[in-house]
């Protein structure tokens, strides 16, 4: 049997596994560095329900009403966070 290039059952779950672990951990950030960094990466949010598309700093900064280095600073401190939070979760992406 030949594989085809469709998605498997269990990629599928892990990839669904993987979102949701992400969007936990972009939870325990503060709220304004979670909503930059979701709309940033395209991440489905309250600010961009479909997610899918990366925004642009400005774009963002538009929508919160905030400067273009304002949001350029909250995704810097967001991803700093992220990486603090990554060392409590190594083992389990290991594992």
């Amino acid at each position: 049997m030949l594989a085809g290039d469709a998605e498997l059952p269990e990629e599928r779950v892990d990839g669904e596994c993987l979102k949701g672990d992400l969007r936990a951990l972009l939870e325990q950030l503060p709220e304004l560095q979670g909503r930059v960094l979701k709309m940033r990466y395209g991440i489905p949010c309250a600010d961009n329900p479909e997610g899918g598309e990366p925004m642009s700093l400005t774009g963002i900064g538009r929508i919160l009403g905030i400067s273009r280095d304002r949001v350029r600073n909250l995704e810097r401190d967001g991803l700093a966070g992220l990486r603090r939070i990554s060392d409590a979760v190594e083992a389990y992406v290991a594992g």
